[in-house]
């Protein structure tokens, strides 16, 4: 994928939507663009759309969010690393994103070499991996979906999740955003997540009711 694909994908989208997210990428550093809707469909796979979490969601959420100097953030569906951007502004130990396209994954590197001045995490790896083959570190603490694959590739991907966890217990939190009901009843079925509450502004609570917060637990000794 070319950047003047993304560029095409970008004002094929709501053109204040993208106006907006140009404003916001160039304050990562210049040449920075996460934005843009992009069906897999142009990478080859029979499902998926990139369209990244607004800057201003994501933001608050960060903001919000407890983080402990032991934390490792994973972002599953990182596309052009908008997520992996924001998190690594926050004391994370080790930000990671991963994405199967590896055109996305190339333009992410692009933005991180970029932007990577205004960053406080400097651990920060971009694979391009199938998130039913990646290995699924044993130090791994919250885990960011943005409606990143179909219900049959979920169920999968949170068994991985639990292995590691039984693993090596600890505590997992996992943030969905745009979550379906579904999503949500594949998620309480494996009998080791407990929903939590998102506290939000005012002006956000409408969004924010599209995140549900999970903490993922091990199994009891």
């Amino acid at each position: 994928m070319t950047r003047s694909f993304v560029g095409s994908a970008r004002r094929a989208a709501n053109p204040a939507r993208a106006h907006l997210s140009r404003l916001l990428d160039g304050r990562f550093g210049q040449g920075i663009s996460t934005g843009g809707d992009i069906r897999q469909a142009e990478q080859g796979y029979a499902y998926g759309i990139y369209r990244p979490t607004s800057w201003l969601m994501l933001h608050r959420l960060f903001g919000r969010l407890e983080i402990a100097e032991d934390d490792v953030l994973v972002d599953i569906g990182s596309g052009m690393g908008r997520v992996v951007l924001m998190a690594a502004r926050h004391p994370f130990k080790r930000v990671i994103g991963i994405e199967r396209a590896a055109d996305l994954t190339q333009i992410a590197r692009d933005n991180l070499a970029a932007g990577r001045h205004r960053l406080r995490c400097a651990d920060i790896e971009l694979l391009t991996v199938d998130a039913l083959e990646w290995e699924v570190p044993d130090d791994l603490t919250v885990v960011y979906l943005y409606c990143p694959f179909p219900d049959e590739v979920l169920g999968p991907v949170l068994a991985k999740l639990i292995e590691s966890l039984d693993r090596r217990p600890r505590s997992l939190r996992l943030l969905y955003n745009f979550s379906t009901t579904k999503n949500r009843e594949i998620v309480m079925a494996t009998g080791r997540a407990r929903r939590v509450a998102l506290s939000a502004p005012w002006y956000l609570r409408a969004a924010y009711r599209e995140i549900s917060m999970y903490r993922l637990s091990p199994a009891a000794p």
